[in-house]
């Protein structure tokens, strides 16, 4: 298993760029913070990834089936205002389910309208995200919906090993789930091949709308849950909160290594890409550094990656092409020596 592990990381040259970046990040921050490898930064970085993690694979998800999904901020903060606002007189466990069957239903939906109607994602979720941002204003009456009871908060931030709490390990579960789905079945494999090849997946059979509905039900879901761990870690929520989670999620995403062409990416990259993001957010926080300073490093590392993967596509573009010319010459070769053979009898 881990031989195959190491294959892949070697044959996928975005992935291993990927971890050497996250690699590089970290032992910046760790040579010059004495403090970046203690429990608690570790802590930190994982309590934030819980949140950075599901919204970068969300979008993943949806970019390596060739779409993308910009009512992710607002999937997160219907559901964490329904969560909040029902885990009062409902319970916690009762609260989330109606609020992440509402998120992963929303993402469903999405689906089937683009696969139906046969038009871009994103047109459909920029209406979307208008629309969620309405409805999520009218529950919570425009006002912060907050907790009362503070245990379900002190619980999932309750430290397990020193290293996590009950959230990071959910997170985690939901990461290797998503990742099994996605490279062992066969609705995983349709998702990535509408994404690399969409006419020739349809051409061969592969039917747009299941894989579709299946990526944007786990973008929901996903937005969904990072919403609820939001809302219930702080005890409150707002209709017009978490819209930056799109922009750091489309950051970790591609720091992760998937490609905006689609059909190329994973949930690892995805959670190499979090954690990148996270181990710079948390470093740059000891310089003191202002937020548009923090955000410029992280547009930094952005265009890092994508002149990266655009360096990398130009390359193997032109080793196909310099293959297929070889190929060309060398059965060139043979039909004329074949020739030659035949008239010289």
């Amino acid at each position: 298993m881990m031989e195959n592990f190491m294959k892949r990381i070697t044959k996928d040259v975005d992935l291993s760029f990927a971890i050497l970046l996250s690699f590089c990040v970290y032992v910046f921050f760790a040579m010059n913070i004495e403090i970046f490898f203690s429990h608690n930064i570790s802590f930190a970085i994982l309590e934030r990834f819980a949140v950075l993690g599901l919204v970068g694979l969300a979008l993943t998800i949806c970019i390596i089936a060739g779409e993308i999904d910009l009512s992710i901020g607002s999937n997160a903060a219907l559901c964490a205002v329904i969560v909040v606002k029902l885990t009062d007189p409902l319970g916690a466990p009762l609260a989330m389910l109606i609020g992440l069957s509402v998120s992963t239903l929303i993402g469903a939906t999405q689906g089937f309208v683009i696969a139906f109607i046969r038009i871009r994602a994103i047109v459909i979720t920029v209406g979307t995200l208008m629309l969620l941002r309405g409805v999520a204003l009218l529950i919570a009456e425009e006002k912060t919906v907050m907790l009362t009871d503070f245990r379900v908060p002190d619980f999932i931030t309750t430290k397990i090993l020193m290293y996590f709490s009950p959230a990071s390990l959910t997170v985690i579960f939901i990461f290797i789930c998503v990742g099994i789905f996605m490279r062992y079945t066969k609705y995983g494999r349709e998702i990535y091949a509408i994404g690399g090849a969409r006419k020739e997946a349809l051409t061969a059979g592969i039917p747009l709308r299941r894989p579709m509905i299946i990526a944007f039900a786990l973008s929901g879901f996903c937005a969904g849950f990072a919403g609820t761990v939001i809302g219930l870690k702080s005890g409150t929520a707002q209709g017009l909160g978490l819209q930056y989670l799109l922009l750091a999620g489309t950051v970790a995403a591609f720091v992760g290594g998937v490609s905006i062409l689609g059909g190329k990416g994973g949930v690892l990259g995805a959670a190499i890409g979090a954690l990148t993001v996270n181990f710079l957010n948390t470093g740059l926080v000891f310089y003191a550094l202002q937020v548009h300073f923090v955000q410029l490093f992280t547009s930094v590392l952005l265009v890092i990656v994508i002149v990266f993967q655009t360096m990398s596509r130009i390359f193997d573009s032109r080793q196909a092409r310099k293959s297929l010319l070889e190929t060309i010459d060398e059965r060139k070769s043979t039909l004329l020596e074949k020739k030659r053979t035949v008239l010289g009898k």
